[in-house]
């Protein structure tokens, strides 16, 4: 398993990836998937100094994907965070360390960014207890949770 940083060659299967986190992600029922935007924003981000974004790529074939965003902290814009924006591995490519290897992915970008903090989300869904153990073992500690509630 390489986890490496994301490149131009990479955006159509960052795009696939990206739908098929969507379609399982709760954020599906309120938020439709758009091709073209998630393009835009993966081919953008690319070029962001203050987006990391990591594939995670097995035998050749990339199998997950991370991003985060580092930003001043709103209390006290002497510190900043390091914020995990999506976190995704393919099911048949689980459990054989990218995901892991791509949290660290984060956490190293973080530190080389001087971010004070690193912020990780876990989705509400089947996975929750899983993800929760994974980042416990990581250091990681609940903060809160979030709702959505569509305002069409």
């Amino acid at each position: 398993m390489n986890v490496r940083n994301a490149d131009k060659p990479d955006l159509a299967a960052l795009v696939d990836m990206g739908a098929k986190f969507h379609a399982m992600s709760p954020v599906h029922q309120a938020i439709p998937f758009d091709y073209e935007s998630f393009y835009r924003f993966c081919d953008t981000s690319l070029d962001n100094p203050d987006i990391g974004f990591w594939v995670a790529d097995q035998d050749g074939a990339l199998v997950g994907m991370t991003a985060a965003i580092v930003y001043p902290a709103y209390f006290n814009a002497q510190r900043h965070i390091a914020q995990e924006l999506f976190w995704w591995v393919d099911e048949a490519a689980r459990g054989v360390g990218a995901g892991k290897a791509l949290v660290e992915a984060i956490e190293n970008w973080a530190q080389s960014t001087g971010a004070d903090a690193v912020f990780m989300l876990a989705l509400a869904d089947k996975n929750e207890e899983k993800m929760h153990n994974l980042y416990a073992r990581r250091g990681y500690r609940p903060l809160e949770r979030t709702f959505i509630k569509e305002v069409l």
